[in-house]
């Protein structure tokens, strides 16, 4: 009893995974679900939800994680569900389709044939083993393989030909599925950040979507320089590129020094994805000229912002502040001064001639010659597992949806049976796509193969 109520079940529960209703119920929650995703914005805060649609609204989306829906246990149990149904669709009808194209019957009683498409019979007074010469001359001429024989008394013929279309649906369904857990591999074993690096910095941590969690790289990532390229006679950047060297136990790797990044055009190392997505300013390098007022001869030092420069006597400089246009005069810039004996100072520098800096006690005189902009370089930092075989059924949905629509599966049965008027001649034909044109071929054939006999068409 409970064997025979087990394999209900089991066949019950097979009958409902490929079931139509199945199907579509699936889809509808899908195609439901993906729009629901687009309208409700992903990634905020629980707060601002609840700000946006109130408590309860809050709390349901909190419950069914629809802040990061297409992560959701539920989005994936939807689409597991749906990829089994399509698998069992699939394996329910191949084995059917795997018989007619690898094992079919070349020689199939007369009444089957009748109820053929295509369908020509006619008499000719010559003996079989007559015609079968002729015959299978112009089948091979159109076809190429042909099998022939004899069964109870009737010698056939059968060819068949782009057998190999009649899998393109399967294709498309497999092409689905490996797109599918390519995507779910993606979505479990991704993920997605962002980190900055300044112009001669180097970065081995990146900083997750929600910007509250950081990983390491496990590498160095050193921004050697970067560079916009603007419109002409405009402000609009039409291209900005990072040069980016990939360094191993800070040694740089072979091949990976300075390599150009830009929009579209990512750096990929150890299964992460560099790609450019924005830069910003991160302040200036001063090139300055320093007169030491003790007398001496005067030199010429570079300070970049946010980090010290050593002068010959110890005595350390860093930009304090900047402006771009003093009253008018050009560029100006805050200096401050750390002493070795421990104590500071403050300067100012001018690029115009026209100005002069009262600093007091500050032993140097400063000028400034040259502003150099320095700009951090955003790059976007992903993880992809599943991108590849994502790409494999996308090759795949392409070469199954052009077997399925654009070829078919075309069979050709001819049958000559003795008898005391001569040679009964039974032609049919079948194609699972394309009838009408198909059709227009069989008929042509079919006047070929009578070489002017009257024939009797049924």
């Amino acid at each position: 009893m409970n064997s025979e109520y087990f394999a209900r079940m089991r066949a019950s529960l097979t009958r409902g995974l490929r079931s139509l209703k199945l199907t579509l119920i699936s889809l509808f929650l899908l195609a439901g679900s993906s729009v629901i995703g687009t309208i409700l914005p992903q990634g905020l805060p629980l707060s601002e939800y609840e700000r946006r649609l109130g408590p309860l609204g809050a709390h349901i989306i909190g419950i069914l994680q629809l802040s990061d829906m297409y992560h959701a246990w539920w989005f994936l149990g939807l689409l597991g569900l749906f990829a089994l149904n399509l698998a069992a669709c699939s394996l329910h009808r191949l084995p059917g389709v795997w018989r007619q194209v690898l094992h079919p019957d070349p020689a199939p009683g007369e009444r089957w044939l009748q109820g053929r498409p295509c369908h020509c019979r006619w008499r000719d007074a010559r003996a079989p083993e007559a015609l079968l010469p002729e015959f299978s001359n112009i089948f091979t001429q159109r076809f190429g393989k042909v099998r022939h024989g004899e069964v109870r008394g009737v010698v056939w013929l059968f060819a068949q030909k782009q057998g190999w279309s009649r899998f393109g649906a399967y294709i498309t369904h497999g092409a689905i599925l490996v797109i599918l857990l390519g995507g779910m591999m993606g979505s479990l074993g991704g993920f997605r950040g962002y980190v900055t690096i300044a112009e001669g910095q180097i970065a081995d941590r990146f900083y997750l979507d929600d910007g509250r969690q950081s990983r390491p790289l496990g590498f160095g990532v050193r921004c050697d320089r970067f560079a916009i390229e603007r419109y002409e006679n405009s402000d609009r950047p039409r291209e900005y590129r990072s040069l980016l060297t990939i360094l191993e136990n800070g040694r740089a790797v072979p091949g990976l020094t300075q390599v150009p990044v830009r929009v579209n055009h990512p750096l990929r190392y150890r299964g992460l994805n560099f790609y450019q997505s924005g830069y910003g300013l991160d302040g200036y390098l001063l090139h300055l000229s320093v007169s030491p007022r003790a007398g001496g001869g005067r030199f010429e030092i570079e300070v970049p912002s946010g980090q010290k420069v050593g002068l010959p006597d110890g005595t350390s400089v860093t930009i304090a502040g900047y402006v771009t246009d003093f009253d008018g005069q050009g560029p100006a810039a805050g200096l401050e001064l750390h002493y070795p004996d421990g104590g500071h100072g403050r300067a100012m520098a001018f690029q115009s001639e026209h100005l002069r800096a009262g600093d007091g006690d500050v032993p140097y005189d400063f000028r400034i010659l040259s502003v150099a902009q320095r700009w951090y370089t955003g790059l976007q930092v992903n993880r992809d597992p599943g991108v590849m075989l994502v790409w494999v059924g996308c090759l795949l949905l392409v070469a199954g949806t052009l077997a399925a629509f654009y070829f078919s599966h075309q069979r050709w049965w001819l049958q000559l049976r003795q008898d005391q008027n001569g040679t009964l001649v039974v032609f049919s034909a079948q194609s699972h796509r394309h009838t009408e044109s198909f059709a227009r071929r069989f008929d042509a054939l079919c006047r070929e193969l009578q070489s002017g006999s009257s024939p009797e068409r049924s």
